[in-house]
């Protein structure tokens, strides 16, 4: 870590106390049988706002990356504890999210310029893979395989545990469809809800850093 990424966070602690209690009423709104007067859930919501926008804020500072940035912009989302902020890059012209859903906190981007993934090198991938020791990645595709399609080769479209194994194996079976790849998806890393903030700012800011830089390898190739 950076001394940068230290101070910013150092910075912030004396905050996680108050933000700690402010995401459990949060929760409350969705998790309990207790009744919040309608006053009170939108002080909550815009509490969560706040502090969503701050941990966003945060993770981009000490990711180390430059761009310039405009947000935040806020989304609710449908789900329980459904709500996100994004920060759009000026640069890769691509938004970066962050936000909890009904599984979790996470950070997301959609995978930009995705038909030039078959000119990436071995960097590209290892970058993908260290997002494994920040959190737990998913994948959010855009477009579902046709199913008729997957039964005739039933071999090819097997589960997967791996979701980078899966990422590739869509790349080649969009390539081989279609002649090109086209909007593979959204990178999504996870943590549980129980997360300590410190824990959440140092491994959000290093999987904020390798998905920047993910993207930015894609943008770079997209001439």
């Amino acid at each position: 870590m950076t001394r940068k990424a230290e101070r910013i966070r150092k910075e912030l602690s004396p905050k996680f106390p108050e933000w700690t209690r402010n995401f459990r009423g949060f929760l409350e709104l969705y998790y309990s049988d207790i009744y919040v007067p309608e006053t009170d859930e939108c002080e909550r919501w815009e509490s969560m706002k706040k502090i969503y926008a701050s941990v966003l804020e945060a993770m981009i500072c000490m990711s180390g990356v430059r761009d310039q940035w405009e947000g935040p912009e806020f989304l609710p989302l449908a789900v329980d504890a459904g709500l996100e902020v994004f920060y759009r890059a000026d640069k890769l012209e691509c938004p970066f999210f962050f936000g909890t859903d009904e599984l979790g906190f996470f950070l997301s981007a959609d995978l930009i310029y995705s038909k030039m993934i078959r000119k990436m090198d071995d960097r590209f991938w290892f970058q993908m893979a260290e997002l494994t020791r920040f959190g737990e990645i998913d994948l959010w595709e855009h477009r579902a395989w046709p199913e008729s399609r997957a039964r005739q080769e039933p071999w090819f479209h097997r589960k997967s545990r791996s979701r980078i194994f899966h990422l590739i194996r869509s790349a080649v079976a969009w390539e081989k469809e279609n002649g090109y790849v086209d909007e593979l998806g959204m990178m999504i890393i996870r943590w549980k809800y129980d997360t300590p903030w410190e824990e959440l700012l140092d491994k959000g800011s290093a999987a904020f850093h390798n998905l920047y830089r993910i993207n930015e390898a894609l943008w770079k190739k997209r001439r």
